[in-house]
């Protein structure tokens, strides 16, 4: 599809008469809810399933998801697969025609980052009349632009499935990527940039940074795993079995280092005429992210109510847009890859999560909030906090049921951050968005005031740096409501006095195995607030569902304050 009006970049830049190569597969309802959105990595395409015509070896690269009675299900869904700017595979990039000059674009190609996709993305949703996608998935990359959907245009996503990625790469991703980059343009073909004027493709720097691309692909654990220090072929007329070579491939990760005929063919088709370093680029805290819906000058249509379901889906007539897509759908047919690359992996609550971080946010033990804070009363009485409509971020997020609640009842829209698996898997049950997040690592990735509220309820007492997720949270919201267990309360106060650590429905665990880090009271928390600059607009306690206004201090045993920035 052709878009002749100029897009405009997070570099300040504009690209203007490009196209975007697409494919769809299956139909859109009448009333054009049911259409996914597959973000495609740094290396794949817009083809995402099926096969072309009379091209035997031409399958798409997510086949085995997408498809009908797949888990991506095309009988159910209408699929949108769309290959980006600068990309290689229909859409424009370098090795197409500059507009304003007559010559091709090579190094003159404008940096696009993952803000950008997004943005044309958008822009091709609103040329097929689809104002709002039930699902936006992808993986790596891929998983950056679905990530960065729920952010610039929460009120277009109901539900965002981000693979194997990150809100943002790591000092050694961007070191690795950058020694891949000089391999690039190193290299004598590479010609600053504009090797398509000279005929060439810098085809040896190209193998080098997919080889180290692909060291980047695996932990170092399952690297180990993996491949350890098998050899590929051992000499029989060797005691050590070693062939002594250091031109032939000795080792099981050697060969998996050498890029085969299918990766050359790949880079033969490549542009990468400066490898722009866009995941790089990619930092949701670096800017406010409701700018982009400002600049659109539209009003879309709130997140209503539901649960998409646990399998999504596609059509089998696949309905091919400017490109030849595919005919039909192939029948079903096993994964012929390596079943090994193809496992599943779990994150388990003791490894790292996003960010990455040694610490943890909440003990093993923890399996949600404490059990007063679940009673119905007690999540009514925070509930009513939250203005109608609101958009939330609920830290440390428990099962989800808070958030549910302000769904449902509320309007409200939003994310909880969790960390523990159970609790994550039963957000996904009762359709709330979760992010798996170390809350220990501060809220970087999101941008000043990007939520209308933000919760720490049951939250504040767990973490290791209270103060700074306390100036996180007037920072990231408008507003900032924390519930907490106030240990001043009486019972508490008498069980100290006996010489005994206190026990009760509050706070129901022994010295020895409770979560808690942090033990503060309602009167110690407004001096904190004050510290901080914090404008306290409600505080009061709660105590068996009731709020308590006279002496909550001794009277309650949650603490709950409204505030917000001074």
């Amino acid at each position: 599809m052709k878009f002749e009006a100029a897009l405009p970049l997070q570099s300040g830049a504009s690209i203007r008469d490009y196209n975007l190569a697409y494919e769809t597969y299956g139909t859109l309802n009448a009333d054009r809810s049911n259409a996914v959105l597959i973000c495609h990595a740094l290396n794949a395409s817009h083809h995402v399933a099926g096969v072309y015509a009379g091209q035997d070896k031409s399958e798409g690269w997510w086949d085995n998801m997408i498809g009908p009675g797949k888990p991506v299900d095309t009988d159910r869904f209408f699929v949108i697969g769309v290959n980006n700017l600068g990309s290689c595979f229909g859409s424009t990039g370098p090795m197409d025609t500059n507009p304003d000059t007559g010559r091709v674009y090579g190094a003159d190609f404008p940096v696009v980052t993952v803000e950008d996709w997004v943005n044309a993305q958008a822009r091709l949703l609103d040329a097929l009349g689809i104002t709002q996608l039930a699902a936006v998935m992808g993986g790596s990359l891929g998983g950056m632009q679905a990530l960065s959907w729920t952010l610039q245009y929460p009120q277009r996503v109901r539900h965002a499935v981000v693979i194997a990625s990150a809100p943002n790469l790591t000092a050694e991703n961007i070191a690795f990527n950058e020694v891949a980059r000089r391999a690039i343009v190193t290299d004598p073909d590479f010609h600053g940039g504009h090797f398509y004027e000279h005929g060439v493709l810098p085809k040896r720097g190209l193998r080098i940074a997919r080889m180290v691309g692909h060291i980047t692909y695996l932990s170092d654990d399952v690297m180990n795993e993996k491949f350890g220090r098998e050899l590929r072929e051992a000499v029989t007329d060797s005691v050590s079995g070693y062939r002594y070579s250091t031109q032939d491939v000795e080792f099981q990760i050697e060969s998996y280092l050498r890029p085969g005929r299918q990766v050359q063919r790949v880079f033969r088709r490549q542009h990468l005429p400066a490898d722009h370093p866009r995941l790089g680029l990619f930092r949701p805290g670096a800017q406010p992210w409701r700018e982009p819906q400002r600049r659109a000058g539209r009003s879309f249509l709130p997140v209503p109510p539901g649960e998409l379901h646990h399998r999504l889906a596609l059509q089998p007539q696949a309905q091919p847009r400017d490109r030849q897509g595919p005919r039909r759908q192939p029948a079903r047919r096993e994964l012929r890859r390596n079943r090994c690359a193809a496992r599943t992996r779990r994150l388990f609550a003791g490894r790292r999560a996003l960010h990455g971080s040694d610490s943890l946010l909440f003990r093993s033990r923890r399996r949600g909030r404490s059990c007063i804070m679940s009673d119905a009363l007690i999540q009514q009485s925070i509930a009513r906090l939250v203005p109608q409509g609101s958009r939330v971020l609920d830290l440390g997020c428990g099962d989800g049921a808070l958030l549910d609640l302000l769904q449902r009842e509320r309007g409200c829209s939003g994310y909880g951050i969790e960390l523990d698996d159970v609790n994550v898997h039963a957000c996904v049950r009762r359709g709330v968005n979760v992010i798996q997040l170390n809350l220990d690592e501060g809220l970087t990735m999101f941008g000043d005031q990007s939520f209308d509220v933000v919760l720490q309820i049951d939250t504040l007492q767990h973490l290791r740096n209270a103060e700074v997720m306390l100036r996180e949270t007037a920072r990231v919201g408008r507003l900032g409501i924390v519930a907490f267990p106030n240990f001043a309360h009486w019972p508490n106060r008498l069980s100290v006095l006996r010489g005994r650590m206190p026990v009760t429905r509050r706070l129901p665990y022994q010295w020895y195995d409770t979560p808690n880090i942090r033990v503060g009271t309602h009167a110690d928390f407004a001096d904190l607030a004050g510290k901080n600059s914090l404008r306290v607009l409600d505080a009061f306690g709660l105590q068996e569902g009731r709020e308590v206004r006279f002496l909550p201090n001794l009277r309650a045993g949650t603490a709950v304050f409204k505030f917000e920035r001074g």
